[in-house]
């Protein structure tokens, strides 16, 4: 016996916890700018943040890896979303 999978017509969306966040918010300098998006606080996380998605965007990240540490609540797992 054959078993086939019927996909239906309509259209999936996913929503996640944090679908309201659409980026770091970060100005033309790479500042944090305070309570914009969706997000607020961990403005030096944010800028770190910043620094690793500029390298992405240049291409002078191909084959590294960045290990976020440092104490709690200083935006570890937050930058990981």
């Amino acid at each position: 016996m054959k078993i086939e999978e019927v996909k239906g017509t309509t259209k999936t969306q996913c929503i996640s916890a944090h679908s309201h966040i659409k980026g770091l918010d970060l100005d033309n300098e790479q500042r944090a700018i305070c309570n914009a998006g969706g997000l607020a606080g961990q403005e030096q996380a944010r800028e770190a943040a910043g620094i690793v998605v500029e390298l992405i965007r240049r291409k002078k990240m191909a084959g590294r890896a960045v290990l976020p540490s440092g104490p709690p609540g200083t935006g570890k797992n937050f930058n990981n979303l």
